[in-house]
């Protein structure tokens, strides 16, 4: 009896965590509205969410805003967004009932949608400790070759030093058909090495690196946001110091405003 009083004691404590989560957002989300009546309304492809996106302060000194950048509804951003699309084209007539997908870094909130669609959904961290595999370095991981028919990084690649050998070691436990899904901030032309750790990171990604995706692997597509509707608002609108910036790399740059998300597919 004891047993079954805890259990129903933890959900309904887990039911009050999501109700709360869920009035919590409801509130937020009429708040903004009423502070910015006048803010471009948006939607958002993850929970369904119409209305303002939120500005996302990136940087304090100097000051670095992404502006319409967070969603009210789930907190989704630009690049969470865009990754959501993207592995709706992929794997949207890919059969993957059967198949194993490796999540590297995985963002809790791509977590709904590929758990699904998939026979086995795996993530893996270095440091995160709520994953299935913790302390893998994505430079040597522990997985024996060919284990997965799909795997998913975003973000991760400025950090481990040796950024080729993460690419041979996604490659590696790919399958023969496999695909891997990778995506990164795209600020250079050229990768900028800087031969330390500086701020957590080894480097900034270039162009390049598209480059050095196909030398890995036999096929590579490029999928840019504005592929996708405006209304998702997929934008990077970086604004520093209260001025719109659009320094970025030709094939990324969306002139005077920030930049779009690129994301590569690569297939074995």
């Amino acid at each position: 009896m004891h047993g079954n009083e805890s259990t129903i004691k933890e959900d309904g404590e887990g039911m009050r965590q999501i109700l709360t989560e869920r009035i919590k957002k409801a509130v937020r989300s009429r708040i903004y509205r009423t502070l910015y009546p006048h803010r471009p309304q948006f939607d958002c492809p993850i929970c369904g969410y119409h209305g303002p996106f939120k500005d996302k302060v990136v940087k304090k000194t100097p000051l670095v805003v992404r502006v319409d950048s967070k969603c009210l509804g789930c907190a989704a951003t630009e690049r969470h967004r865009m990754m959501h699309l993207v592995i709706n084209d992929v794997f949207g007539d890919w059969e993957a009932s059967q198949k194993a997908i490796l999540h590297i870094a995985p963002e809790e909130c791509m977590k709904p949608q590929l758990q699904p669609l998939f026979k086995t959904y795996h993530t893996a961290d270095l440091l995160q400790k709520n994953v299935d595999f913790n302390e893998e370095d994505v430079q040597a991981m522990s997985f024996d070759d060919a284990t997965y028919d799909a795997v998913l990084i975003s973000r991760v690649l400025t950090i481990p030093p040796d950024l080729e050998a993460c690419v041979r070691e996604i490659r590696r436990v790919l399958k023969p058909g496999g695909i891997a899904i990778i995506a990164e901030i795209y600020t250079h032309e050229k990768t900028v090495e800087f031969g330390k750790m500086v701020n957590d990171r080894s480097r900034e990604i270039g162009v390049d690196f598209v480059t050095l995706l196909g030398q890995h692997f036999s096929q590579v597509e490029r999928f840019l946001s504005e592929k996708y509707n405006d209304n998702f608002q997929l934008t990077n609108r970086m604004v520093i110091d209260g001025e719109p910036s659009g320094d970025y790399p030709e094939l990324v740059q969306v002139s005077g405003i920030g930049f779009m998300d690129l994301v590569a597919v690569c297939r074995v």
